[in-house]
């Protein structure tokens, strides 16, 4: 879908407060919608309470009601509560609720937020109705128009106005389509949306792009993606049609935080462009992770930095711009499961070809866009059935969780402590984990817990995943921060337990960290205090 702006301009004074006050009893009817949409009344109901309360014909109510659903979906994809919404922008509303806010200061807030709360007009195309019914883009002596429907065969005309600076502009291509749809009656649908934004009025106008074929396709192979926030870059990958790695690298980000959205937006589609001309260049299709929403934290967590760094984090619009810009050029995009990529490419991939986590991920990512699934690793399910390994795992947790409810019992700070819990409920989750698994394979008489028995055990922990992605979720507790630490950007060390099997070997080297300041326990199961000598040779 592409979007292109214009300026509207009327010749009659009378015409523009005819739309103007159209355009409020749509936005009127469009809050009214979402607080039906909140009690849970049908859509059918609310399009037939619309046409007596606010008089607006079958298509503007529709249109009331979609844009309705839309703010509703976009707040519960952001994490936040649909009924604490303010129409017109709450960020202008806190100001104008400050009681030393007046004069020409408090007079300009009100008529932005008026124009915002007020302002908007809305209607969706339709093929058979010439693009679109209520606001139809018409040719009239040489000159483009917009013709607003503004009651039952009543209708106002506004000069559509837009400047052409390059020829490469898809304003041109828009408009050579129109000219040939009202020559040949082969009409495509556009939806148009206006809006006020100071004083003058602004249509957006949005219909499909006429894409070429799609000539690149995941059979020569993909190219896998990974975002990430910390540090802010794309990684990806190069994988052949058999499933193997050919490169792999990353495209770093510029810092977006404090910059003007167009500024941001400059920035993502030169970000995409550098994909999509990578895909182009290996004859690869495009992987990316089908990723919905991504927790940005909550106020009170704890963690102000990190929440500033998600909040500039704009992952969805970056997937959304390759996406487009891979359909232009006729290359394949496949989306895909985005669970435990990161894990698998961690654990798996990251030690045997000595990556990073990040370009592990991508990886995995385009093995899956392939169709290949990820086995679990011969010594890993070996590891996964032993006792004094699974033994541990659960040691370090534990002592993991006594620590971090000794400092949360500690911690004054009550922003701090939250952090703290939200560690602690983490070091819980991964003891129950490792201790529902080591119960489970104690309960099959002790014998080895191959992958098949682990994939016919379905018994859930807590809603949690079952078969081989439980299996790959217990892996991660049992390895990840228990032999690398908590920091484990450096994967290297799993290369031993990969290959060889050991994990006493990388788990030794973090006995002399543990050892300060408290005890710690030795991968034979003995604990080591404060006073006594840690020497593992």
């Amino acid at each position: 879908m592409l979007t292109l702006q214009c300026q509207l301009r009327f010749e009659c004074q009378k015409d523009q407060e005819a739309v103007f006050q159209l355009m409020r009893r749509f936005s009127a009817a469009m809050r009214f919608a979402y607080q039906r949409l909140l009690e849970g009344e049908k859509d059918g109901d609310i399009i037939r309470s619309l046409y007596p309360l606010f008089g607006l014909n079958y298509l503007y109510a529709h249109g009331a009601l979609t844009q309705a659903k839309a703010i509703m979906s976009s707040l519960k994809e952001l994490g936040q509560s649909p009924k604490k919404v303010v129409f017109g922008g709450k960020k202008l509303f806190e100001e104008l609720s400050r009681n030393h806010l007046s004069g020409r200061r408090r007079d300009k807030l009100l008529k932005k937020w008026r124009e915002r709360r007020q302002g908007m007009l809305f209607t969706v195309g339709k093929k058979h109705s010439k693009g679109n019914r209520n606001l139809r883009l018409v040719w009239v002596d040489g000159r483009l128009l917009l013709r607003i429907t503004i009651g039952e065969k009543q209708w106002v005309y506004a000069e559509v106005i837009r400047r052409v600076k390059k020829e490469r502009d898809k304003w041109n291509a828009f408009l050579g389509r129109l000219m040939k749809a009202e020559a040949t009656g082969d009409w495509f649908p556009y939806t148009v949306t206006l809006r006020r934004k100071e004083g003058k009025l602004y249509a957006f106008i949005s219909f499909e792009e006429e894409l070429p074929p799609v000539s690149i396709t995941k059979a020569q192979g993909a190219i896998g993606i990974d975002l990430n926030a910390f540090p802010q870059h794309m990684a990806w990958a190069e994988v052949s049609s058999d499933g193997n790695l050919v490169s792999h690298g990353a495209v770093p980000i510029p810092s977006l935080s404090g910059k003007p959205k167009k500024v941001r937006d400059y920035i993502l589609w030169l970000t995409a462009w550098q994909i999509v001309r990578l895909a182009k260049e290996k004859g690869k299709a495009i992987a990316l992770e089908r990723l919905r929403h991504m927790p940005k934290g909550e106020r009170g967590d704890g963690r102000p930095k990190l929440r500033r760094k998600l909040g500039n984090w704009a992952y969805r619009s970056l997937l959304e711009k390759v996406k487009i810009l891979a359909r232009r050029e006729g290359i394949e995009v496949v989306e895909v499961n985005p669970a435990y990529t990161s894990v698998i490419g961690a654990l798996k991939y990251a030690p045997q070809f000595l990556l990073d986590k990040d370009r592990a991920a991508a990886f995995v990512t385009a093995r899956r866009a392939l169709g290949f699934e990820e086995k679990m690793p011969e010594h890993y399910e070996h590891l996964l059935s032993d006792g004094e390994f699974l033994g541990y795992a659960v040691a370090y947790w534990e002592e993991k969780a006594a620590e971090l409810r000794a400092r949360k019992k500690g911690e004054k700070n009550r922003w701090k402590r939250n952090a703290v819990r939200k560690d602690l409920e983490k070091a819980k989750k991964s003891l129950q984990l490792l201790r529902s698994w080591r119960e489970a394979k104690e309960s099959m008489g002790g014998e080895p817990v191959s992958q098949e028995t682990a994939d016919r055990w379905k018994e859930p922990v807590r809603g949690g995943p079952s078969g081989p992605q439980k299996a790959w979720q217990v892996a991660h507790a049992a390895l990840a921060e228990p032999i690398l630490g908590r920091s484990f950007r450096d994967l290297s060390p799993l290369r031993a337990v990969l290959v060889l099997g050991d994990w006493e070997r990388p788990a030794k080297r973090l006995a002399p960290d543990l050892v300060q300041g408290r005890g710690c326990r030795h991968p034979s199961g003995n604990t080591i205090g404060e006073d006594q000598e840690a020497c593992f040779c």
